[in-house]
């Protein structure tokens, strides 16, 4: 690939009569993700283990003149998701656009949480997205086209008290998504990691959650509250998504807290660490 191949701001025209795959697409984030690239003219592939879920999704998608495919398959299992991307690399066309969201949250200090839910989180998190970029580039690669997009979140760059194991996944998706970048934009093949602050969704309420003692019970669950009622609105995010991919950016940073972790960790990053320790020492 020459210079000539490098991806370039696409406009929003780019993505009518597109095929997205969008992961963790039965509520939440992933929802108003598909809703966005659905209004930008994409058909949709929603993929979920919720299978309800995602039959609403896909009335909703519907809706809105797209069309939209629902594959109920969990991320974290390697074979189902080099399954999926068999199936829909082999449709006229191919995937052209990888929403790499689902994910889950554990909470808790390291030692208090059982090793069954790291390897449950790591496994949705990290390895979902792995799979999702190993099985789906090759396609994109050649074509010489294509864009994959990671959501990961504040905790991919900022440590935040009681979510050690959240924190692992998401600064795992930032690593893989700026070497995904290095590399696969030499072969055509945009790249977009997402950093979300407060998203409304109910991630926090459907966590496996472990505490050391009550007042850390207490503090998680008016977290996950704040989340679901002060949070930017899915479906607005999805837009600042989709105009994002759009515009050829490759950080997305969203809500006022996700830019103001983002510059105070590179401006002081022992600071934020030592913040981040003593807010913790409060709630034991």
């Amino acid at each position: 690939m020459t210079g000539a191949n490098l991806p370039r701001r696409k406009g929003m025209d780019w993505f009518r009569g597109r095929r997205a795959v969008v992961t963790g697409a039965a509520s939440g984030l992933g929802r108003g993700i598909a809703l966005a690239l659905a209004r930008a003219g994409c058909d949709l592939v929603a993929v979920d283990v919720d299978a309800e879920g995602l039959e609403r999704v896909r009335g909703e998608v519907g809706a809105l003149g797209a069309e939209c495919v629902t594959e109920t398959v969990d991320v974290s299992v390697r074979s189902r998701m080099e399954e999926l991307a068999n199936k829909l690399n082999s449709l006229p066309g191919g995937v052209d656009i990888l929403v790499n969201n689902a994910g889950v949250a554990v909470s808790g200090e390291l030692d208090v949480i059982p090793v069954e839910d790291i390897e449950w989180i790591v496994g949705v998190n990290l390895m979902g997205e792995i799979y999702g970029c190993r099985f789906f580039l090759p396609h994109m690669i050649r074509r010489g086209e294509g864009h994959i997009v990671n959501v990961a979140s504040v905790s991919g760059f900022a440590a935040l008290p009681l979510h050690v194991a959240y924190t692992v996944t998401k600064f795992g998706v930032m690593g893989l998504s700026e070497m995904l970048w290095a590399e696969a934009r030499n072969h055509g093949v945009g790249v977009t990691v997402v950093c979300p602050g407060a998203i409304s969704t109910d991630i926090g309420f459907r966590g496996r959650n472990h505490y050391r003692t009550e007042k850390q019970r207490e503090n998680e669950e008016r977290y996950a509250a704040m989340l679901r009622e002060r949070g930017m609105a899915p479906e607005v995010a999805g837009r600042k998504i989709v105009e994002a991919v759009a515009e050829g950016k490759f950080l997305v940073l969203l809500g006022r807290e996700a830019y103001l972790l983002y510059y105070l960790k590179r401006l002081a990053p022992m600071s934020c660490l030592r913040v981040a320790s003593l807010v913790g020492r409060r709630l034991l």
